[in-house]
């Protein structure tokens, strides 16, 4: 694995390392400066561009990197790299010595470089009639990979393909946040002008011939800058487990790994599929729908969360293991078993066939379909099943793996923490198996995790019209089959006695009936029992009494104290297999405080609130504790880097950081006070820090107001009141969406007020 950092002014870093261990093999820094040396690494100065280019494909053709690694080189590196080498005629050279091979630079650009290069290009390919230069180019070149990062951004990716490497962007922004989610050091902090600064007296002192000490030495830490921006990619890619990962993805879809890291689950489900199709002596299309009817499909069947913190009873989170996958191999929901006519149904009965009926609302009309069940006979069973089943059974494999191999980890982690604790050595032989236990427990892992991926996401082919695998009977069949599963069970449990706080899609939050704490009450109302013992002794009678064996808790997990905040949004104290009210971690879900473009204050306020709630010695509301919060920050003494906010420049995809500052209000031409705009007030954080410019404090506390509005918009003061349109509404669901949006745009205008108040 190669990992590597370029800055602007030169170049190079680079790292070479064994996949999984730590300890680096080969550190190498070119420059083009002098520098003082390092016994840590390999300095190579090369004086000029050209002999930095050579000397980085020299070292290319000397590891020969599977991976590739570097934060952000899509926006950098690989361009520079592309294009000073096309400018300086040296692009053929390099590719022959990283890849054995000749190629024309116009080959190279038009069919390993994966982005678009400034310089012109001598293309002697035949234009289409009548079609331009740049319609000419979009048509048969390579184009940047995009790369969904999240629901609401994509990342292109620009590189060189290399043959037989893998080259991998970790995004500048993720990166920081997961260092410090994964407890690794962060990157090493130098601001661009610094290191402009730095560079250009360096190479002042370097054509006078008179490159001082003090020169070389800044050099050198512009170059440690570099090594370590390397060295935590390695890290951190070792600590998430990343390229194991996309190994396991690609060994079990028959992918390539450049294909396991760059293309969506979709295609690669697509290549299971037709792997096993193969098996089965079976043909299918790969050729997309055409002329598709968009639409939706039902939705979740969702049970309105009950808003607030529950401290009277414990919440036990009910869940389907797999809802999708388990319901499509139940009724034998594959393409090739589907009936979309009344004749071909009635012919499939009548050969004695069982069919499901499936009957969904679709664009105004009623959808009708069928399809054929199995009855546990191999030769009914459709593809999907078959594929399902397989992973199924594998995954039981594993998790039983797993099982064994995570009492071995616990049993040695607790024994290497006591011996820390005590202050003893811990042997060398101890922390050698840790290791390798952590290992294997990993790599298991990523083979059952990869599983669930594709199990989970054979729903999504039958759903995506561009897929050959659509079809949209069997989406909305396995959608309705859905609703009817979790309308089944919540209606068993309301039977029982059991009281639902909220449900969604395939898990219902459910709390016991009264009798079972009778016992229990009665002792803590006779001073028996305090707080804390009361509160574990109800945690555990709800462990027991989780009310059917045909429902399987999710991680075995009981949730007390719980805040239920809005739809997909709650947080609370887990307890697993034993009570514990003293976690180091809460569980939440859909409530983030580290979020990319947000400040470590965020972070401080949102955690504050929970924890606050959570504590089992609390005493108010939800509310108080959201205001007593924001008044302690206001007056609270931050540090500097507390207020830092990362963000992108979008034309150019440019990471930069910034704080927010005060300032006195802005005049038009006309004398005319303008509009309070933020981007008037962000100033770059080295220069706020240098000039000790004033932060805006009022500024970062409105940012938490979206977060803290979430939090108590349950209270009766931002209800509609009983006269409102909206409480006159018939459809229950369109009645409750309005009601949440009511409730949480009255909560930000109430807690807006009250920052603007705080003095």
């Amino acid at each position: 694995m190669q990992s590597r950092e370029l800055e602007e002014f030169t170049k190079i870093h680079n790292k070479e390392d064994n996949k999984d261990d730590p300890k680096l093999l080969k550190q190498i820094c070119l420059i083009d400066l002098e520098t003082a040396p390092d016994p840590r690494w390999i300095t190579v100065v090369c004086k000029n561009q050209p002999n930095l280019l050579k000397a980085f494909a020299l070292c290319w053709r000397a590891f020969q990197p599977d991976i590739q690694l570097g934060f952000n080189d899509s926006d950098y590196d690989w361009p520079f790299i592309v294009e000073r080498a096309s400018r300086l005629n040296l692009f053929e050279w390099m590719w022959k010595q990283m890849t054995g091979d000749f190629k024309s630079s116009e080959e190279i650009q038009k069919w390993n470089y994966y982005g678009k290069i400034v310089v012109n290009s001598k293309n002697t390919f035949q234009k289409k009639k009548g079609a331009t230069d740049n319609e000419e180019e979009e048509e048969f070149r390579i184009q940047p990979i995009k790369v969904k990062i999240c629901p609401e951004e994509d990342f292109i990716s620009t590189f060189l393909k290399i043959p037989g490497c893998v080259p991998i962007d970790i995004h500048e922004k993720l990166a920081c946040i997961l260092l410090k989610k994964c407890e690794l050091d962060g990157k090493t902090d130098m601001p661009y002008n610094k290191m402009w600064r730095i560079y250009s007296e360096a190479k002042v002192g370097t054509s006078l011939r008179e490159l001082h000490s003090s020169a070389m030495q800044n050099m050198h830490e512009v170059a440690y800058y570099c090594i370590i921006d390397a060295l935590r990619c390695q890290e951190l890619m070792i600590k998430r487990n990343i390229i194991n990962d996309y190994r396991e993805v690609a060994s079990l879809t028959y992918v390539s790994l450049f294909n396991s890291h760059y293309r969506a689950n979709g295609i690669k489900v697509r290549n299971l599929l037709g792997a096993y199709a193969t098996k089965l002596d079976m043909l299918f299309s790969t050729r997309q729908s055409k002329n598709i009817e968009k639409g939706k499909y039902p939705g979740a069947y969702v049970f309105p969360p009950k808003k607030g913190i529950k401290i009277k009873r414990p919440v036990t989170e009910l869940d389907f293991a797999s809802l999708y996958p388990s319901l499509i191999m139940s009724y034998n929901l594959s393409p090739e078993k589907m009936i979309l006519t009344y004749e071909e149904a009635d012919n499939a009965q009548k050969n004695r066939n069982i069919l499901h009926k499936i009957e969904f609302p679709f664009n105004d009309r009623i959808i009708h379909a069928w399809c054929v069940r199995h009855n546990n006979q191999f030769e009914k069973k459709g593809l999907y099943l078959v594929v399902l089943e397989d992973l199924f059974n594998k995954r039981v494999e594993l998790k039983a793996q797993l099982a064994s191999l995570e009492k071995k980890n616990k049993r040695l982690g607790k024994m290497i923490s006591s011996a820390k604790k005590r202050g003893k050595r811990v042997p060398e032989s101890l922390n050698s198996e840790y290791s390798f236990i952590c290992f294997d427990y990993n790599c298991l892992n990523s083979k059952q995790f990869a599983l669930k991926v594709y199990m989970n996401t054979f729903y999504g082919e039958a759903e995506n019209s561009i897929s050959p695998f659509f079809l949209c009977e069997l989406a909305g069949g396995i959608t309705s089959a859905s609703q009817y599963n979790i309308g089944l069970v919540a209606k068993f449990v309301s039977e029982k006695g059991f009281r639902i706080k909220y449900g969604d899609t395939d898990s219902l939050y459910l709390t016991c009936p009264d009798k079972y704490y009778e016992i229990c009450d009665r002792a803590f109302n006779e001073k028996k029992l305090f707080n804390e013992e009361y509160w574990t002794e109800i945690v555990n009678i709800t462990m027991i009494e989780n009310g059917t064996s045909y429902l399987k808790m999710a991680y075995e997990e009981v949730l007390f104290p719980v805040c239920f905040t809005g739809k997909k949004k709650y947080f609370g104290v887990p307890h697993e297999e034993v009570v514990n009210f003293r976690l180091d971690e809460f569980f939440r879900k859909g409530i983030d405080t580290v979020k990319q473009g947000q400040s470590q204050l965020f972070k401080y306020i949102g955690e504050k609130i929970m924890w606050e709630a959570m504590d089992i010695n609390n005493t108010r509301s939800i509310h108080k504790i959201v205001e007593v919060t924001l008044k302690e920050a206001k007056y609270k003494q931050w540090d500097f880097d507390d207020f830092i906010i990362i963000a992108t420049w979008k034309p150019k995809k440019k990471i930069f950081v910034y704080v927010v500052v005060k300032g006195p209000p802005l005049y038009n031409e006309k004398d005319r006070k303008e509009p309070h705009r933020v981007d008037y007030y962000m100033e770059y954080a080295d220069i706020a820090k240098e000039l000790n410019m004033k932060i805006d404090i009022n500024y970062y506390l409105e940012k938490t107001v979206g977060l803290c509005a979430c939090i108590i918009n349950k209270d009766d003061r931002y209800q509609p009141p009983p006269s409102h349109k909206i409480m006159q509404l018939k459809d229950s669901v369109e009645k409750e969406k309005q009601i949440d949006t009511y409730s949480q745009d009255e909560a930000k205008k109430w807690l807006k007020k009250y920052i603007k108040g705080l003095q």
